[in-house]
């Protein structure tokens, strides 16, 4: 048997390949390709407000921790980091990294964010703190936190945080 190229056999070729792209195109729509969630859940924070927003979160924190207020510091460190290190009134400054007399200032460099559900955001944040001595140099050092926020009810939460996300990414 021997094929033909004659228009009959063209228009059916034609036909056929038409219906085997549109059944390609077909399942390529109900069945997405599903890439790598993580890396697309956590994005880098490019809203300025937002960015400073958050940052003065950290900034509140910093204070709190420089001037050892244990009330406002329950208060603000997330839940779960204080069930899981069993954190109290009477042990958190003990638990906490505390810093030494002085003042301090903290200043967000770097900030990623991850939806965590429709409204909790999670801020990854990296900045320097830095001791204010008059008259003199102080090196900043890295400063890591995690920041939730609450979008619904405008409240935030704070996690002390080894950095680990921006030390994988150098």
């Amino acid at each position: 048997m021997e094929f033909e190229l004659n228009k009959k056999n063209i228009i059916l070729l034609i036909i056929l390949v038409i219906v085997f792209s549109a059944g390609i195109l077909l399942h390529n729509y109900r069945n997405p390709v599903k890439e790598n969630k993580k890396t697309e859940k956590i994005t880098l924070v490019k809203d300025y407000s937002r960015f400073f927003t958050i940052s003065n979160a950290g900034n509140k924190y910093i204070q709190y921790l420089k001037n050892k207020d244990k009330d406002n510091l329950i208060i603000l460190l997330n839940e779960s980091y204080l069930t899981l290190n069993d954190i109290n009134e009477n042990n958190v400054l003990e638990k906490l990294t505390l810093l030494s007399s002085g003042n301090y200032s903290f200043e967000a460099r770097k900030m990623y964010q991850e939806n965590k559900n429709k409204n909790l955001i999670r801020y990854y944040i990296k900045g320097d703190l830095t001791k204010e001595v008059m008259d003199e140099y102080q090196r900043p050092t890295d400063y890591y936190l995690i920041i939730d926020l609450d979008i619904k009810n405008m409240t935030f939460s704070v996690t002390p945080y080894d950095g680990k996300l921006f030390k994988e990414a150098k």
